[in-house]
């Protein structure tokens, strides 16, 4: 009787010990499967500090580009301010010239067709008026000078014979040494000179006719047909406007 109790006993104890070990299993199971998740949920979480660092520089570039585009406007801004100051001053500017000018020409065209043959300041010769430009300052290049001119309704002087040379060279000043004197309205085009009127020189009373430059001066020297002067346009001097006169 004792003995069957003793192996009743044992067999429940071995059951239990079965069952114990079943669970240890399932817990080692589970405990596998909690490992497992958890690396997995390490990754994740390592790949989305990967991803939050990525978009934290990102947004770092986006609020740089941003600054940069911000600076860029605040520059185009204060350019197109100057650019608006720069043309209202421009048209301004524009608007004076134009109405001096307009009062210039009525000046001059009432003092020349009112007042007398010639306008103020200049000096008739046979059918010409011609303005000698005498100041100290600014002398001026063939180009400005003609431009000059041409706003006063002139050119520069074309001179068509002896006579008119000879006019022209006993009114011309010495001023300050001998390379300077008067510009001329003679230049070279396509090899040939060529007065402003589009006629061609025939006069030709060059002092020295070697040289190469292309614009001409007159100056004072004792040869009369022998004071003109070859020079580059960029050199500065006085110069002799000519307008025909009116003839009543």
């Amino acid at each position: 009787m004792e003995t069957n109790k003793q192996k009743k006993n044992l067999s429940d104890l071995e059951a239990k010990i079965k069952k114990v070990t079943l669970e240890k299993r399932d817990l080692k199971n589970q405990t596998e499967d909690l490992r497992v998740n958890m690396t997995k949920l390490d990754n994740q979480n390592q790949d989305l500090r990967v991803n939050m660092t990525k978009l934290d520089n990102q947004n770092q570039d986006l609020r740089v580009n941003v600054t940069k585009l911000d600076n860029q406007n605040q520059d185009l801004r204060v350019n197109m301010t100057k650019l608006d100051n720069q043309t209202r001053q421009l048209t301004a500017e524009k608007i004076d010239l134009e109405f001096n000018l307009m009062l210039f020409s009525f000046l001059f065209f009432y003092s020349y067709i009112v007042c007398q043959t010639c306008p103020k300041d200049w000096i008739q010769f046979q059918e010409s008026c011609y303005f000698f430009y005498n100041l100290n300052s600014p002398w001026k290049t063939w180009d400005q000078s003609q431009q000059f001119c041409q706003s006063n309704k002139s050119e520069l002087v074309v001179i068509s014979s002896l006579e008119e040379q000879r006019f022209v060279k006993n009114t011309i000043k010495y001023y300050l040494d001998v390379y300077h004197g008067y510009w001329i309205g003679l230049q070279k085009v396509n090899n040939n000179w060529i007065w402003v009127d589009g006629s061609p020189d025939t006069l030709r009373y060059w002092m020295n006719p070697g040289s190469s430059e292309d614009f001409t001066l007159i100056v004072q020297n004792p040869a009369l047909t022998q004071s003109w002067v070859k020079n580059r346009n960029g050199f500065s001097n006085r110069f002799i406007c000519e307008i025909k006169s009116l003839i009543f």
